[in-house]
């Protein structure tokens, strides 16, 4: 019950539900959970496909979407969920910056 407070409190902060109360990403979101919240280190210029967002808590992530928008280091909430295919585990992340939803591919250290 808190968590799900939790993260209703976090999308209205976060722009997915509108002051009038409609849920417009919402729907969307259904069986992930929050892995962390954040902010965006730097500049955030939005999506484009391949571009990597690297966050203040250190993890990075490449985007596989598109769109534009612009704020310097707006806050950030990565959002994963786990996903079964031919036997194995694989997961499905998004990031919510600026009220907007990402596909996002996890960047693997070397």
């Amino acid at each position: 019950m808190l968590r799900s407070l939790v993260f209703i409190l976090l999308c209205s902060f976060a722009g997915i539900v509108q002051a009038d109360g409609t849920m417009r990403h919402l729907r969307k979101m259904e069986g992930y959970t929050i892995v962390a919240v954040t902010s965006v280190d730097g500049e955030f210029q939005g999506c484009d496909f391949g571009r990597v967002i690297k966050l203040l808590n250190g993890m990075s992530y490449k985007c596989s979407s598109y769109s534009y928008t612009y704020a310097y280091s707006p806050d950030a909430i990565v959002f994963a969920k786990a996903n079964a295919y031919q036997g194995k585990s694989l997961a499905t992340i998004k990031l919510l910056i600026e009220g907007e939803i990402f596909d996002m591919e996890p960047v693997f250290l070397k």
